[in-house]
């Protein structure tokens, strides 16, 4: 079994945080784990196979910038330290501010793909 003693936070994100979710929907969770890459990508790897298909896990730090502030319009759903969520979401918001001017005019330069 996955070792929860580094997690700090989990969202609960997309469709299902939205309530949009159809029956093909998966189930997106973002969740904070204090461990380095590699602990992160085992305790990731873990505890995706005790789930269902349909429930998609990602390592909130290990995901973009971009993805990472859509993860905050989601549902804070266990939290430790509600301090340290604020100040992550906190973080990843002025670093998307940052960030925002770039990603936004590659957005609009990119071919159209039909």
């Amino acid at each position: 079994m996955p070792d929860f003693n580094k997690v700090r936070f989990v969202f609960l994100f997309g469709s299902v945080a939205k309530k949009k979710q159809n029956k093909l929907s998966d189930i997106d969770f973002a969740i904070y784990h204090e461990g380095d890459a590699k602990e992160r990508f085992k305790f990731r790897i873990s505890l995706s196979a005790k789930l269902p298909d349909n429930f998609d896990i990602q390592i909130f730090q290990d995901l973009p910038l971009y993805v990472r502030v859509g993860v905050l319009k989601g549902k804070l759903i266990y939290c430790v330290d509600e301090l340290f969520a604020y100040d992550a979401a906190y973080q990843t918001i002025k670093a998307f501010d940052d960030f925002k001017k770039y990603y936004y005019d590659y957005i609009e330069r990119r071919p159209v793909v039909i």
